[in-house]
């Protein structure tokens, strides 16, 4: 019950985050600043794979280990990406269609600012195509980036907050 009431706080709080970074304009004429914004999904993430954790520690009580821990932060990254790429995939393909477009002109112009050369420019491109075009390739990755960055966060919180079992000896 804490893992899932943690995905949905997690995940609302991500949605929220994104519709505030839709109304402000950073989605489509700042993205600048939207780029941080985004970002912050990631900390609200990563900050509820440790609560989660922190949480489920203290309900467990003695019988926590890192592999339960580290189990537990493995599934809150699991569901927190598979919500997250849906509300992604309906935000970019239904909410703000055009974000893909205008994202692109100005990833473009960064880069072009830079005065990288002509191959490495098409090379950027071609993969932030990948990335952002609203293609199922795009979820999937979204998918599978968001996941896999949840695995290490999850083993430094289970290494940190598992409890150690009891010392034998010190009775």
């Amino acid at each position: 019950m804490i893992l899932l009431r943690n995905v949905f706080f997690t995940v609302l709080l991500s949605i929220a985050n994104m519709f505030v970074a839709y109304a402000a304009g950073f989605n489509s004429t700042r993205h600048e600043i939207g780029e941080t914004v985004r970002n912050l999904v990631f900390v609200f993430f990563w900050c509820g794979i440790f609560l989660t954790i922190v949480q489920m520690r203290a309900r467990a009580g003695t019988q926590h280990s890192f592999i339960d821990a580290f189990r537990n932060g493995v599934l809150f990254s699991l569901l927190f990406s598979i919500f997250y790429t849906l509300f992604i995939a309906l935000y970019q393909l239904v909410i703000d269609p055009q974000f893909y477009a205008t994202y692109r002109v100005f990833f473009e112009g960064k880069l072009r600012a830079l005065g990288i050369s002509g191959d490495l420019l098409a090379m950027k491109m071609r993969t932030f195509d990948l990335a952002y075009n609203g293609g199922p390739q795009t979820f999937l990755l979204l998918f599978l980036y968001t996941a896999m960055s949840g695995a290490p966060i999850a083993a430094i919180a289970a290494a940190l907050f598992r409890k150690p079992k009891p010392n034998q000896d010190a009775v």
